[in-house]
């Protein structure tokens, strides 16, 4: 017998701060709580919001197949390459310290959301 499989792509966890929906997370040091990602790992992608601390919200898990909504530090043309930034944002390119995956459609600017492929 299998113990412990979650065949569900997300899971809900507490916030530890009001957050957007499409912003990376990571384990707040109050266990159970996620708080944004930094230029960092992740543990997922917000689903939805909360509008303040101790808030249920829903977290698309990061190694997950298929595509992600995420937030965009600056502007970032389909098709291509994007990477971890500060404040649960990503960025085009490869520079940041976690590289996702490719594009699918265009985010014009910063806080922008657009969906991609998770490439891990």
């Amino acid at each position: 017998m299998l113990v412990g499989h979650n065949p569900k792509p997300s899971f809900t966890v507490k916030s530890g701060a009001a957050l957007a929906p499409g912003l990376r997370v990571k384990w707040h040091t109050t266990a159970g709580q996620v708080v944004l990602a930094g230029n960092e790992a992740c543990i997922g992608v917000t689903a939805g919001r909360a509008t303040a601390a101790g808030q249920p919200i829903e977290i698309l898990d990061i190694k997950s197949c298929g595509t992600l909504p995420f937030t965009a530090a600056g502007a970032i043309a389909a098709g291509a390459g994007f990477t971890s930034a500060a404040n649960g944002k990503v960025a085009s390119g490869a520079a940041g310290n976690e590289d996702y995956g490719v594009a699918l459609t265009a985010a014009t600017g910063d806080g922008a959301q657009f969906e991609g492929t998770s490439g891990l």
